[in-house]
């Protein structure tokens, strides 16, 4: 039989059931229904139409029982095969499709039977042969499966033998002769029918083997195709990388002297900041010891003395010389003041409403964009540096003109870095733009440069942009220059996004002097400091411990630790600096309140003390005002323990201070 060959084995047939193995069954059930569909309509249509044709012969055989007999044909078989075929036109058919055609072979099998057992003998042997025809029809023509057109077939010789033997009581040679055909009939259709199911398997898995080996082709073939492709494209790759790399040699020598030249002034910017920035501390230091002079004769002035006014105006002059030497700080990149999380759009708008009450020449058109992002900034700084830009664009605009102000958030990335110096990162952007005389290019090759101005020398120091590109650098930023002579300019800088909340401005400090009578260390290697600030706190009610160092400064809170309440620090001192004495009285007492203060801004250095642990910063120079409310904002912190063991000895900080 054809389910013994190596056939089946290759397309692993059930052998049986004759049914695939795996997923490619439910391919071949899909396949074999809508390939079969017409086949059973037009099978069954045949059956209807043999049905009805062999009416006729009841009605000459046995004319007495003619309408019995057609009630069987045309009232149970006819309308039971005609049901089928409508039934097939609905989409759930598929499901039933081996259930029907199964069912429709059944009732037109046991029809027969049964009219064979209603008749009289010997006219119903000649319905024998009907039941064969029935055989015939169920096996080859209804495209019913081996499995289920042997279950009927079966079924069919069971129900006969059940009529012949008890209910008509067949004579045995009759019963013998017929078992003989009707079994020899169904054996012959089983056989055919699995050998068309068979054979519809073997041509339905060879389209498919044809299709998966039409599919590997064509997919090598584009395989082969895409590989070409690629080669070709390589090919022309190459080439357009040997055109692009000789015009790259070109531009990376053309960019390499130009980073030359970037490098070289960075330099001497670093050079100079370096200079500018001791400068700035050492002035603050002097300004402070004439602003706490005029502090201390101003206490003992009434306003009506004629030397009041003096000392007013001396007071003016130390903050025009604290305004200088924050320009220098901040070309410098002497780090910032108070950093707070801040809407640049309130900023921009706030200091351009204070710039254009005084210049009413000017008109200021806002393009800010809404729900901008915020950035992390020294407020105070950042007011500076917009200053400056108005400044300078008044001063391009003698006749007056308009200021145009934008913000905007911009993305930059890798491909458009202008700086070495830059990152790739999310920016918020602030432009100011000018109608006035504009700039030619080498006007704007030295704009940043200090000390450089195209004004008369009593309208300017050249500082201003200088100190402000220091300052958008020092806050990790850039700035962006476009201008023509003649056709105005427009100053941009980008300052990096942050993800914290805007922080609201603290309220002005008032003007009352806040007393005490505490005890505090004040340390500071500058004798005009270290007099100057003693005698203000002795004015203001305090007990002043006095410390020329951090070395005699350790020896004196070690002797005085339970009864200083406040320790005031200069940062940056020579021998053990202010972050070492720090760290020495934190191991005396980890509960010390301590007060830092320098005539740098807030840098690198006081950030790292402040990190550690600090009550709060004064920067000099500062008035007598300023300094009594730092003091007491320090002394009102949640009181230190008062008990508490030494845990160093002075010697130890001194002598690793020595070591380093």
């Amino acid at each position: 039989m054809p389910a013994t060959t190596p056939g089946v084995n290759e397309m692993e047939l059930n052998p049986i059931t004759l049914s695939f193995r795996g997923k490619l069954e439910k391919s071949f059930s899909d396949a074999y229904y809508v390939n079969s569909l017409g086949m059973v309509r037009f099978s069954l249509l045949a059956g209807i139409l043999l049905y009805g044709a062999f009416g006729i012969l009841d009605a000459e055989l046995i004319p007495a029982m003619k309408w019995t007999l057609w009630a069987i044909r045309f009232g149970i078989v006819v309308p039971s095969l005609l049901v089928v075929i409508l039934f097939s036109y609905f989409p759930v058919f598929k499901r039933y499709f081996q259930v029907s055609v199964f069912t429709a072979m059944i009732v037109a099998g046991s029809a027969i039977i049964f009219m064979i057992a209603i008749m009289p003998p010997p006219v119903n042997y000649t319905y024998y042969a009907g039941l064969i025809l029935v055989f015939i029809w169920g096996y080859t023509f209804t495209r019913v499966r081996f499995i289920w057109a042997t279950s009927a077939g079966w079924l069919l010789v069971a129900f006969y033998e059940f009529v012949a033997v008890w209910a008509t009581h067949t004579p045995v040679s009759i019963f013998i002769n017929n078992n003989f055909f009707f079994i020899s009939a169904n054996l012959v259709g089983m056989f055919a029918c699995y050998s068309i199911e068979y054979y519809t398997r073997r041509d339905f898995f060879l389209a498919f083997m044809l299709e998966h080996e039409q599919a590997k082709v064509t997919s090598a073939n584009q395989r082969l195709e895409k590989i070409v492709q690629q080669r070709t494209g390589e090919l022309v790759r190459k080439n357009e990388e040997l055109r692009l790399e000789i015009e790259e040699r070109k531009r990376a020598e053309q960019r390499r002297t130009e980073l030359e030249s970037k490098l070289q002034q960075a330099q001497k910017m670093e050079a100079m900041g370096t200079l500018a920035g001791g400068i700035a501390h050492d002035f603050n230091n002097l300004l402070m010891g004439i602003q706490g002079n005029a502090s201390l004769m101003l206490l003992d002035l009434e306003t009506d003395n004629p030397h009041y006014e003096r000392m007013k105006n001396t007071e003016q002059y130390v903050l025009r010389g604290a305004e200088l030497t924050r320009q220098l700080l901040g070309f410098a990149r002497g780090g910032k003041y108070e950093v707070k999380t801040t809407d640049l759009n309130e900023l921009v708008r706030r200091s351009a409403t204070m710039f254009g009450r005084t210049k009413k020449e000017v008109t200021i058109r806002y393009d800010l964009k809404d729900n901008i992002w915020v950035v992390d900034v020294d407020r105070g700084q950042i007011e500076q540096v917009l200053l400056n830009l108005f400044v300078n664009a008044w001063q391009a605009m003698p006749g007056g003109g308009e200021l145009h102000l934008q913000t905007a958030c911009v993305h930059v990335d890798r491909d458009n870095l202008h700086d070495p110096e830059m990152l790739p990162g999310n920016y918020v952007k602030v432009s100011v733009t000018d109608n006035g005389i504009g700039m030619d290019d080498a006007t704007q090759a030295r704009i940043f440069d200090p000390f450089f101005t195209t004004k008369e020398m009593s309208r300017g120091t050249g500082l201003g942009l200088a100190s402000a590109y220091g300052i958008i650098r020092n806050h990790d930023g850039f700035f962006e220059v476009r201008s023509k002579a003649g056709r105005g300019s427009r100053f941009s800088f980008y300052l990096p996004a942050s993800h914290e909340t805007v922080i609201e401005e603290d309220t002005p400090a008032s003007k009352l002097l806040l007393r005490g009578n505490e005890t505090i260390l004040l340390i500071d290697d500058e004798d005009m400091i270290l007099q100057v600030a003693s005698d203000m706190l002795d004015k203001l009610g305090y007990k002043v411990l006095a410390a020329h160092s951090g070395e005699e400064a350790i020896g004196i809170y070690s002797s005085n630790a339970p009864e200083v309440d406040l320790v005031i620090l200069d940062v940056i001192m020579p021998g053990m600096s202010g972050s070492r004495t720090f760290d020495c009285l934190k191991e005396i007492n980890p509960h010390v309140k301590i007060l830092l203060s320098s005539g740098y801004s807030i840098s690198d250095e006081a950030n790292k003390i402040m990190a550690k642990g600090c009550e709060g910063f004064v920067q000099k120079p500062y008035d007598i005002h300023l300094f009594s409310q730092k003091i007491r904002d320090a002394l009102e912190v949640t009181s230190r323990m008062r008990g508490f063991d030494i845990n160093t000895p002075p010697g130890e900080c001194q002598s690793t201070e020595a070591a380093m």
